[in-house]
């Protein structure tokens, strides 16, 4: 019994550790790298060095797709559920709750080669 309420307390933390919003984004050699967040955020992530060839909306209601590094200035849309193609365009994008500012996650602009 005890082994079982340990069990149970561990895969529910490894749920919660995997965020409430995803995203996906596969650079152009084909990788897919998954970005995570939490109800109550909304991030922004940089993807001016991860040479970007598409992006599929998981299932996030309010996602953000940016020309410019830091998620500020004009956007486009990608609604839950959708994949968009061609995107080498996309430096940066924000996801999570609608109505809160972005986040900026790493002001480094990191090239993303592995799961976020």
């Amino acid at each position: 019994m005890h082994k079982s309420i340990v069990l149970l307390a561990l895969l529910a933390t490894g749920a919660l550790a995997q965020g409430d919003y995803h995203m996906d984004v596969w650079n152009k050699a084909g990788q897919r790298l998954r970005f995570y967040d939490f109800k109550g955020h909304r991030s922004c992530f940089c993807l001016k060095n991860t040479q970007t060839s598409k992006i599929k909306n998981v299932d996030v209601g309010d996602a953000k797709l940016f020309s410019t590094n830091d998620c500020t200035g004009n956007f486009a849309t990608i609604t839950k559920g959708t994949t968009k193609v061609n995107m080498e365009w996309v430096n940066s994008f924000s996801f999570g709750d609608s109505g809160k500012p972005s986040v900026v996650a790493d002001p480094h602009c990191p090239k993303y080669t592995a799961y976020v």
